[in-house]
């Protein structure tokens, strides 16, 4: 009688699982999975800015399309020297170009990229995939600044 349950039990969680399995969402592309703007931050060597706080968020719907989000925000410190004062546009414009060659190197095309003096905006996609990734700073005073992100991702199942 045990082997008998324990077959029915096995027999209903292969069930169960394979079913499971094959409804998962599909993945996010690697740029959404792996974005950090902290990071991104932290591997431009900018010695001015040095890191005070973050917070970060996420959603998930599922459906068609399955729609993602993630937010960012970030604040630093703004450390200058003698000859080395922080240029907020200057700044705004290297991490553009940093995360340009971010979302190339993953494999996606940029469909459009939108500038202004403290943000910008750039769209991306492959097959099945769209994204945009919207970045805005602020001055807080003198000696802080401020940044913020939010990475958008519609992923559409392919139809069997």
């Amino acid at each position: 009688m045990m082997k008998i349950l324990l077959h029915l039990l096995l027999s209903g969680l292969i069930v169960f699982s394979g079913c499971y399995f094959e409804h998962q969402p599909p993945a996010a592309t690697t740029f959404f999975r792996d974005f950090s703007l902290s990071s991104t931050v932290q591997r431009m060597q900018v010695h001015e800015l040095q890191p005070q706080s973050g917070e970060d968020g996420k959603s998930e719907a599922f459906g068609e399309p399955v729609r993602r989000r993630r937010n960012t925000g970030v604040t630093y410190l703004i450390v200058e020297q003698a000859g080395a004062k922080f240029n907020d546009k200057a700044f705004i414009d290297q991490l553009g170009a940093e995360i340009e060659k971010m979302i190339r190197e993953s494999g996606l095309r940029i469909d459009s990229r939108s500038l202004g003096t403290d943000n910008f905006q750039i769209d991306y996609s492959q097959p099945g995939y769209t994204g945009s990734l919207d970045i805005a700073a602020t001055r807080a005073g003198t000696s802080q600044f401020r940044l913020w992100a939010v990475l958008r991702e519609e992923v559409r199942e392919k139809r069997k």
